[in-house]
């Protein structure tokens, strides 16, 4: 059996899709998976044993001529199964005319989310896992959690990106940028917390994220004195999941790369402005901790917007510097069943 799975972005997604594909392999063991993507995400999941083949797609350049090409030679392969885990006017073409047997599309729950955005009245949504697994028949046997297959080399060359000699300090990942400006944290107040965590705590941040975000780790570093690695803007996808994979706990805005440690097994802890967890695109797993204000304009938008609204930004700004460290500190010092490893740890912290 040959199926066809589409979606092109966005990076979060793109783990969050791992589970889905685990699920074809356990519901038809003999298929051959193929999945068309953005280019740029085939080296984070090429690794992936549950995929047969990956077709990489130049999103960014594409024109009329390529992807009519790249739709003929889908229409020649004839898939048995064709599932678009996107459903935008690119993948549905492929989904409409790709002269597959059968065809099957996520339920994104678009209408849903508009009125929880028009009339900020709020219900949960089924999370984007359990949409993307949803597509597929049978039922749910197994417990599906998201996961990026890394080699042990990659996990060596991560090391090597910050090797010194940390002593006993805990190694925290750092994202302070996102899609969208309200989206992120305040400057100072992220500087705050950086700081806390290095002179308080004994941590060793690593700042990771894109060049977008350097100018903000520049003005938080000012005056920290060591005891971080800024990899912003320096490292490949791939890369970034190795050295997520080395951190004790990652501290991010709603951002792609909070899905990505949540699949390499590293807890989270996220803060939500604008967007809200009812959305169904939290860390998909028990560890983590989402911080989300409950307010009468939440949400304003799907995906966050560059300016407030209401020109207030309350929806973060009422987060606190102490209230997230806290969370981090306590997910620091909690075992993998959620139990305390280190009273004396978690005493010094009540004391602080």
């Amino acid at each position: 059996m040959k199926i066809l799975a589409i979606r092109f972005s966005s990076l979060g997604d793109i783990a969050l899709l791992t589970p889905f594909f685990k699920k074809i392999k356990h519901r038809y063991p003999a298929s051959h998976l193929t999945f068309l993507t953005n280019k740029k995400y085939e080296t984070l999941i090429r690794t992936d044993p549950n995929i047969d083949r990956i077709i990489p797609y130049s999103v960014e350049s594409e024109n009329a001529a390529q992807f009519l090409q790249l739709l003929r030679a889908i229409r020649n392969t004839k898939y048995d199964l064709i599932i678009d885990c996107h459903l935008i006017p690119r993948s549905i073409l492929i989904y409409l005319f790709g002269r597959s047997k059968k065809r099957r599309r996520i339920n994104k729950f678009s209408l849903a989310r508009r009125m929880m955005v028009k009339t900020h009245r709020v219900k949960t949504l089924p999370h984007i896992v359990s949409r993307y697994l949803a597509t597929i028949d049978g039922k749910q046997e197994h417990d599906y959690k998201p996961k990026i297959y890394l080699k042990h080399k990659d996990i060596e060359k991560a090391q090597k990106l910050f090797d010194r000699n940390l002593g006993t300090s805990k190694i925290i990942g750092f994202v302070v940028g996102a899609s969208k400006k309200t989206k992120m944290w305040q400057g100072e107040k992220l500087k705050n917390l950086a700081l806390d965590l290095v002179k308080k705590d004994n941590g060793f941040i690593i700042f990771l994220g894109s060049k977008n975000e350097i100018p903000v780790v520049k003005r938080i570093k000012e005056e920290m004195n060591g005891n971080y690695t800024d990899l912003t803007g320096k490292t490949s996808l791939r890369q970034l999941a190795a050295v997520l994979d080395k951190c004790d706990v990652l501290f991010t805005t709603d951002s792609g790369p909070m899905h990505i440690a949540v699949a390499v097994g590293t807890p989270v802890v996220a803060i939500f402005g604008p967007t809200i967890p009812e959305f169904g695109f939290t860390p998909y797993d028990e560890k983590s901790v989402i911080i989300s204000k409950s307010l009468s304009c939440k949400p304003c938008s799907l995906h966050g917007t560059d300016i407030c609204p209401l020109g207030h930004h309350n929806c973060m700004k009422l987060i606190e510097v102490e209230e997230v460290r806290r969370k981090i500190l306590k997910l620091l010092y909690k075992d993998k069943k959620g139990e305390s490893v280190h009273k004396n740890e978690e005493q010094k912290i009540r004391s602080k």
